[in-house]
């Protein structure tokens, strides 16, 4: 197995990165400081119709660039590294429920997601049942759903509900009759979270009882890999923080960093880093392969990158002493983002439950 990245993929990851840090870097980290969370919808449709981004893994004749999943790894990688305040991760999970759908909502909703005109996100938690009751003009849905990330800015959700005969997953747009949406306090201030609410919604179905359920199984591990991936990035980037600050910073004539303490923290931050940066390719790598124990490697991923995470950003707000731990320094963002994206799609706790569950004994 050659776990080096080929350099078409090379070359995607440098051009992200430079686009990321022009458009979506250091000045709109501060500008999250000081503004709060603000989606630029110019910046979303540059990500769009300049680097196809939305929808990399999508077939061509689908309006994607029919790329492999470990293609959007490398991207969901960058934009942790820039914690990137916009709703690509809501999206891209949302556009692989639709990407199963051969229905003409679907495919004119993945158009749009190609273009940049269309921000998604996917409603999955139940804070109430979710029930669609048929009807002779389509379905209507009724139910509330937790922790929708990106809830604020999405123009429509794909949403997973209880029909008579299953579980489906429906296309529901933000302004139809009986949405309401209730935007929560989000630890990450990089990605927003709500609830959605739905009285008596007209909803579109995507996804049928007959396939949900498979569809669900494969979203969830594409959405642990992806925030692995995103959690790998936000690693390294509190641990390249870390490291040029103990260069930089002197006391008692030398630098901080040369101080045996420091270097250790450092030390054991990079060996978490690169082991959950392993696993994260793997599992990446078996997801774009088919294999058929991507499930277990994606929790594998998930839990390392997780703990990588929170221990690369403590860390860092360690070694930045005072001003790491002051509204002004962004060195709390990277650990807000490890400690939201460790939550979401299962904490590692979980996951840990999950391996020994799906390994054999």
């Amino acid at each position: 197995m050659d776990f080096t990245f080929a350099q078409e993929q090379e070359d995607l990851r440098d051009a992200v990165r430079s686009f990321l840090r022009k458009r979506a870097g250091e000045a709109a980290r501060r500008e999250l400081l000081h503004t709060g969370y603000a989606f630029d919808r110019e910046i979303w449709r540059s990500m769009a119709r300049d680097l196809g981004l939305q929808t990399l893994a999508v077939p061509e004749e689908r309006g994607g660039s029919g790329a492999s999943f470990l293609e959007s790894m490398i991207v969901f990688e960058e934009t942790g590294r820039e914690l990137f305040s916009g709703p690509f991760f809501s999206t891209v999970l949302a556009t692989w429920v639709l990407e199963a759908s051969a229905s003409d909502a679907a495919n004119t909703a993945l158009q749009q997601v190609a273009d940049g005109d269309l921000v998604l996100t996917a409603a999955i938690a139940d804070e109430s049942a979710t029930r669609a009751v048929a009807t002779p003009g389509g379905h209507r849905l009724t139910g509330a759903k937790a922790r929708v990330t990106d809830l604020p800015v999405a123009d429509a959700f794909v949403v997973w509900a209880q029909t008579a005969e299953g579980p489906s997953w429906f296309l529901v747009p933000a302004g139809a009759d009986g949405v309401e949406t209730t935007a929560e306090e989000s630890l990450d201030l990089a990605r927003p979270i709500g609830t959605l609410r739905l009285t008596d919604t007209p909803a579109t179905l995507v996804v049928g009882p007959g396939q949900a359920v498979a569809v669900r199984e494969s979203v969830d591990t594409r959405a642990c890999v992806a925030l692995a991936a995103e959690l790998v990035g936000t690693a390294q980037a509190a641990l390249d923080q870390s490291v040029e600050w103990s260069k930089s910073r002197h006391q008692f004539g030398r630098p901080i960093g040369s101080f045996q303490a420091l270097k250790h923290l450092c030390a054991d931050a990079l060996v978490e880093v690169e082991a959950a940066r392993v696993l994260t390719h793997y599992a990446g790598w078996a997801i774009a392969d088919g294999q058929a124990d991507a499930p277990v490697l994606a929790s594998m991923a998930k839990q390392a990158a997780a703990d990588a995470a929170a221990q690369a950003a403590g860390n860092n707000i360690q070694i930045h002493g005072g001003i790491g731990a002051t509204w002004e320094h962004e060195a709390h963002l990277w650990l807000r983002r490890a400690k939201a994206s460790g939550a979401l799609f299962g904490t590692p706790r979980q996951h840990r439950a999950r391996i020994s569950d799906l390994l054999p004994v």
